[in-house]
Order: structure tokens, then C-alpha cells, then sequence
């Protein structure tokens, strides 16, 4: 999303409200665990809050879909999230603090592009799971255990003591 500095000069009241749909088709090869991300549908306020200090007061809507990392099935998480930053022409006024973070706008055109990608980027799970109670896939014959139960036997031994198992069993 590409806004013209000299547009927003001219604008009435010094703001603009824009909409549009913005696609990052490359996330789907770079997040692990992420099939497919549709378009993100941006609604923005930019407001000249004096001549060099720009307001973005940002809303954006997308969906993510993801294999779970205990099923491997495909589930689709709605994103929601709105953000505002501001940004100056001025080398001068822009700071870096833990307040409040003003960023430098080079040449005639503010690009929101590379904060639209963050704020998608900050909503995706760590770990892509389908359900908080995913029973997950038994190890021994691959069966989703969401979807149907297995007769497969699994002991859990721990390995430090696994040597003690033999133990018992009769040495005729």
C-alpha cells in the first residue's frame, strides 16, 4: 500500500482513507506450517498531523491456513488486527523508544507494505495447532486420532530405565 506524500498534502482536512486489498504470496513458503494466506483486505486513515508527522491508523483482515503441527489436517485462522505508527520526512524527528517509535519516510511515497506484512506476520501461532485438545497422529501406524481410534499398544518407558525391563523375564 503506496501513499503519495503530495496526495496527502492536498487532501481535505490533511487526511485520507483508503482501502485496499494487499497480497503477500511469498508468506506461504517462509512460514513453516503455513499452506496458504488470502488476500489482506486494509482499511487506513493517514492524517498530516503537522507538515512532516503522518498518523496511520490502520485495520486489517485476512485468513491463514495452516497444517497442524500434531494432525498434519488443514485449518483456517481468521486475522483481525488494527495498528497505528507514525512517520516523518525529517531525519531529525525520527526516534526509536520503547513510548513511541517515529519512522523515517524515504523519498515522496509512504509504504506501508512492510508493517501490513509484520502485523499478519505477529498474529500467526508459534506452533500451528489445529485445536487446543489435537489428540495428534498415533506414532505407530499414522492414524489421525481426532478422526478415529487406533488398537495399536504403546508403552511409555523411560530410556534410562529401559535395561530394568528385562530384568523379570524368566532366563530358563
Amino acid at each position: 500500500m503506496q501513499i503519495s506524500l503530495h496526495k496527502l498534502n492536498q487532501a481535505k482536512a490533511g487526511q485520507l482513507d483508503l482501502r485496499e486489498t494487499v497480497t503477500l504470496d511469498a508468506l506461504p513458503g517462509e512460514v513453516p506450517g503455513l499452506v496458504r494466506l488470502e488476500p489482506v483486505q486494509v482499511k487506513a486513515r493517514v492524517s498530516l498531523l503537522d507538515p512532516h508527522l503522518i498518523e496511520a491508523d490502520t485495520e486489517q483482515s485476512t485468513e491463514a491456513t495452516f497444517s497442524c503441527s500434531k494432525c498434519l489436517s488443514e485449518f483456517t485462522l481468521p486475522i483481525h488486527v488494527k495498528w497505528k505508527e507514525y512517520f516523518t520526512d525529517e531525519a531529525h524527528r525520527a526516534v526509536e523508544t520503547e513510548e513511541q517509535e517515529i519512522h523515517l519516510i524515504d523519498g515522496n511515497v509512504l509504504d506501508l507494505d512492510p508493517m501490513i506484512r509484520e502485523a499478519v506476520l505477529l498474529q500467526f501461532p508459534y506452533i500451528p495447532v489445529c485445536r487446543e485438545d489435537c489428540k495428534g497422529l498415533c506414532p505407530k501406524c499414522g492414524t489421525n486420532k481426532n478422526v478415529e481410534t487406533c488398537n495399536c499398544q504403546i508403552e511409555k518407558i523411560d530410556p534410562r530405565l529401559a535395561a530394568l525391563q528385562d530384568w523379570f523375564e524368566d532366563k530358563s
